[in-house]
């Protein structure tokens, strides 16, 4: 394997939390709908195509995660839900992500915040606040080739975007 990708995804806006008797089960509106299509779509036209998709099993991020697989043209075998991803802490998140080799060289985690805007923020070897909006992400490139050397302030780009258009890129 090359050099490593990954993309942390957040779901898009989802129905208000007293919407559902069970968090988990609560869905996309139809701005999170539109809003996952046109982050899709931004990811197709920078080519941030990846591998494999990781999921929180959660409604809200499967159905983010399916729109997203759509529009890239991905199958459905290259998504995976991960019980443990659902309402992650940093620190377990970033345990799956690291925890096996994927045979993945671009990952992308479809989840939750706080959690995903919390590893965002220690990309790179100046770390900073970064707040994923829904449907925002972030993608960062590592120069190493196993998942489990990958450490969040060793990469070596990161690039930013939301359905705001607050795009960001360094290198």
């Amino acid at each position: 394997m090359g050099p490593l990708r990954l993309t942390l995804f957040r779901h898009g806006q989802a129905q208000p939390v007293h919407s559902c008797p069970e968090d988990f089960e609560r869905a996309l509106t139809r701005r999170g709908v539109n809003e996952a299509r046109e982050m899709a779509s931004r990811l197709a036209r920078r080519g941030l195509i990846p591998d494999l998709i990781l999921a929180s099993p959660a409604e809200r991020t499967w159905a983010t995660a399916s729109i997203l697989a759509g529009i890239l043209e991905l199958d459905g075998t290259k998504i995976q839900g991960v019980r443990e991803l659902y309402l992650a802490t940093p620190e377990t998140t970033w345990q799956v992500l690291t925890g096996v080799e994927w045979g993945a060289v671009h990952l992308l985690v479809c989840g939750h915040n706080p959690g995903l805007s919390h590893i965002a923020s220690r990309f790179g070897p100046a770390p900073e606040p970064r707040e994923l909006g829904t449907a925002g992400f972030a993608s960062a490139a590592w120069t190493v080739a196993r998942w489990h050397d990958l450490e969040p302030e060793t990469a070596v780009e990161c690039e930013l975007d939301d359905p705001q258009n607050m795009a960001d890129l360094w290198t």
